[in-house]
């Protein structure tokens, strides 16, 4: 019972500002892996939001690692934090300091 508790206060806390309504700026990492994680899911690129494409494609064109502006939806890359596009599997990490 403790330990639910402490984990839920902790997801609370970890996705408090990280989530899609979030204001602040953030960090985008893009990586390419071979396959998906049992069980995990992956989103399709062509049902990401244009902005989304289009901060995807900048975090693959510059390294793997972009800012994300103020107001970017970030929920696509959260969950499931997986991006299938061009016959590929990306791992998205969101990171909010």
């Amino acid at each position: 019972m403790r330990y639910s508790i402490v984990l839920a206060v902790a997801l609370v806390v970890l996705s408090t500002g990280c989530l899609g309504g979030s204001n602040g700026t953030g960090y985008l990492t893009v990586e390419h892996v071979e396959e998906l994680p049992q069980g995990e899911g992956a989103v399709s690129y062509a049902n990401l939001s244009p902005d989304q494409q289009a901060v995807f494609h900048r975090a693959l064109d510059e390294g793997g690692r972009v800012t994300l502006e103020k107001r970017t939806d970030r929920n696509e890359f959260i969950d499931p934090g997986y991006v299938r596009y061009d016959g590929g599997i990306y791992r998205t990490t969101v990171e909010v300091p």
